[in-house]
């Protein structure tokens, strides 16, 4: 069994093309843990789904039309996606996501940490939101990010470098 430095280690980020469209979409149909009890309708889950992602991807390009859109891979395989807008002074987080079968296995640490190191380069701070009951917020706390402003449906959060701050 290969340790987890070393399958850390086969990590990597790759711009996403258009032939990464299917595993987009399979990897937001993995997220969509409230449509879990619609799974037993094949038919119904996989047109809910398609509105939600169809709706999702509109919402991000009118919204941030020049963010990045990358997949995570582990070993060459695809694992997971990072969407981030680069900003005055700022990156913004809009979307991370891995594929329940790789997730609790440091990809997303791994992706969230890559970032900081480009925004401690450069001098900027990192954004994001995420829901309150979402798991990955502990994550984000523990990679050193704060939140800045909560409600019910989300918490903003974000990070500086300890060399700037």
């Amino acid at each position: 069994m290969a340790s987890a430095e070393s399958r850390l280690a086969l990590l990597s980020l790759r711009p996403a093309q258009a032939a990464d469209e299917a595993f987009l979409f399979r990897l937001f149909g993995d997220t969509q843990d409230h449509l879990s009890l619609l799974r037993s309708n094949e038919a119904l889950w996989n047109v809910l789904v398609d509105v939600q992602y169809r709706g999702r991807k509109t919402t991000y390009e009118t919204n941030y039309p020049a963010a990045e859109d990358f997949v995570l891979c582990r070993g060459g395989e695809a694992v997971g996606r990072l969407l981030i807008n680069r900003e005055v002074d700022c990156l913004r987080i809009l979307d991370i996501a891995i594929l329940a079968d790789f997730r609790g296995q440091g990809i997303g640490s791994w992706a969230v940490r890559q970032w900081q190191l480009q925004a401690e380069e450069i001098g900027a701070r990192i954004e994001l939101s995420v829901n309150p009951a979402n798991p990955a917020r502990w994550l984000y706390e523990r990679l050193g990010f704060r939140a800045t402003d909560e409600d019910t449906m989300q918490v903003a959060m974000a990070w500086r470098s300890p060399s700037t701050s």
